[in-house]
């Protein structure tokens, strides 16, 4: 790799809407000494913080709070992001049925810590008409779903044998994630966490930017049943040939 930056993007993930990858990127430019690795958030960690609060505590999840970042690099156009904005507004969907899925989430989001904490601090810090503040939240897991990290990062500090983090061809996810989390539990969370400066993107729509492709959704029936047919032919016991 010879870029200064990586966009790591998995074969079977795709954007499900408008995402700002370049404000993101240049956030991590900016403000390289707090910030490595900035996570594009998926459904699995879209309400992160309430993810975290029941894992460890209303204390760990009250500092967590504390280092939530709000940049100035974030502060986007809010007919684009936010609450109402049009990259969720303008998603096609195919049915009915998805459209009221999303909406569905995005009511469960409005009830969640990151949405709440965001409301409150918004009344002390309103933004300029016209825009929405984008947040990056703290994470203690290292995602393997689309992310933007710098390259020196992974190469220096994540792959070097010397720290005894990843092994190279390791799983990233599985091994790096155990570390962070035994940083943070040794040196507090600020501290521990800082040494890897991992965060998730939210916009507070509701709606995540990255979502998972299924390949057995793009079969035909006929394709799914030859596929299940096949696939029950090779897993029968061999008896031998019967003579």
């Amino acid at each position: 790799v010879s870029t200064p930056y990586v966009c790591v993007i998995q074969h079977d993930r795709t954007f499900m809407r408008p995402t700002p990858i370049k404000q993101a990127l240049t956030t991590i430019y900016k403000n390289r000494s707090k910030v490595k690795y900035i996570g594009i958030n998926m459904r699995s960690n879209l309400m992160y913080g309430d993810i975290f609060l029941s894992k460890y505590g209303k204390t760990a999840h009250d500092e967590l709070s504390q280092l939530i970042l709000r940049p100035p690099e974030l502060l986007l156009p809010s007919d684009m992001w936010g609450p109402k904005g049009s990259s969720v507004q303008s998603m096609e969907c195919t049915t009915s049925k998805i459209r009221r899925s999303i909406d569905s989430l995005a009511q469960t989001y409005s009830g969640c810590v990151q949405a709440t904490e965001q409301e409150k601090w918004l009344k002390d810090n309103p933004t300029p008409d016209g825009f929405h503040q984008l947040t990056l939240t703290p994470t203690v897991f290292w995602y393997d779903n689309t992310h933007i990290c710098e390259t020196a990062f992974y190469r220096d500090f994540i792959f070097d044998p010397k720290n005894k983090m990843v092994a190279k061809g390791g799983f990233v996810e599985d091994k790096l994630s155990p570390v962070i989390v035994k940083s943070a539990e040794r040196l507090g969370l600020a501290q521990g966490h800082g040494k890897f400066g991992c965060y998730i993107l939210d916009d507070h729509s509701g709606m995540f930017f990255t979502g998972h492709l299924d390949g057995g959704a793009y079969l035909t029936t006929a394709e799914k049943k030859k596929f299940s047919e096949k696939k029950k032919m090779q897993t029968l016991p061999n008896i031998g040939t019967i003579k």
